[in-house]
């Protein structure tokens, strides 16, 4: 499987071109079938789910759709980048230690909370809220289809939470694979709009679905996602009659 793996990875960056395709295709499939699949799992448990916001407009899914397209296709055009420092010898990923996942995975999954947090932030200030967030915000009631609904420059920025950690460390491939994994997981279950929690506490660790459901509906604070430490640390948590 690890050969494999090698080979397959050496080839998608073999070319520019082959590696952007490759995320094209494998960023669509995510979406799809994750929204897809999230989309009919909510449907099938409702009414025992509580939906939390109460707001989608007329053409919403088919807007999302397109958004998030676009987001995609800046990702497969950012892969260029990941592949020309490869190629260069900058970026390089391991095979050879898979028992390296075991600390790299939870490590990768931290890094991605801090890096949304910190993009998110920015996200909110007020040209960016005004010009390029507004696009993501446009869904008040978010869906699993707005998981990427995104402007191309907020596209951009989310994309480089891959990059900053091949900087300082070889990780290995597993655990690369990983990352975008757990991000669309986290996203679908953030998005879901739907109480996955009997916990009356919103800043309790379950609540993470309501935080980011009172995130689209308030537009501001709650800027973490699936922990709720970073947004206590920084006091950006939204008041507890938020609701």
């Amino acid at each position: 499987m690890t050969d494999f793996l090698e080979q397959s990875f050496q080839f998608v960056l073999s070319k520019w071109y082959w590696t952007s395709f490759f995320f094209f295709v494998f960023f669509s499939l995510l979406y799809f079938l994750g929204a897809a699949i999230t989309d009919y799992l909510v449907k099938r448990k409702e009414p025992d789910l509580k939906k939390i916001v109460n707001a989608s407009k007329k053409g919403q899914r088919a807007k999302e759709i397109r958004n998030s397209l676009i987001s995609i296709l800046v990702f497969s055009i950012q892969a260029i980048l990941f592949q020309q420092l490869f190629a260069m010898g900058i970026f390089q990923v391991g095979f050879d230690q898979p028992w390296n996942c075991l600390w790299e995975i939870p490590v990768l999954f931290l890094w991605n909370e801090v890096h949304f947090y910190c993009m998110h932030w920015l996200l909110h200030r007020k040209w960016m809220i005004r010009n390029v967030h507004r696009v993501h915000h446009w869904s008040v009631e978010p869906t699993a289809y707005s998981i990427y609904s995104f402007h191309w420059v907020e596209a951009f920025m989310l994309g480089t939470v891959i990059f900053f950690p091949l900087f300082v460390h070889n990780f290995q491939i597993y655990s690369l694979l990983s990352l975008p994994l757990m991000s669309l997981l986290v996203n679908l279950l953030g998005h879901c709009n739907h109480e996955l929690s009997d916990e009356s506490d919103p800043s309790s660790f379950s609540k993470y679905t309501f935080r980011h459901s009172m995130h689209h509906k308030y537009g501001k604070g709650n800027f973490g996602f699936m922990l709720p430490w970073i947004d206590q640390l920084f006091g950006t948590q939204l008041p507890k009659n938020n609701t």
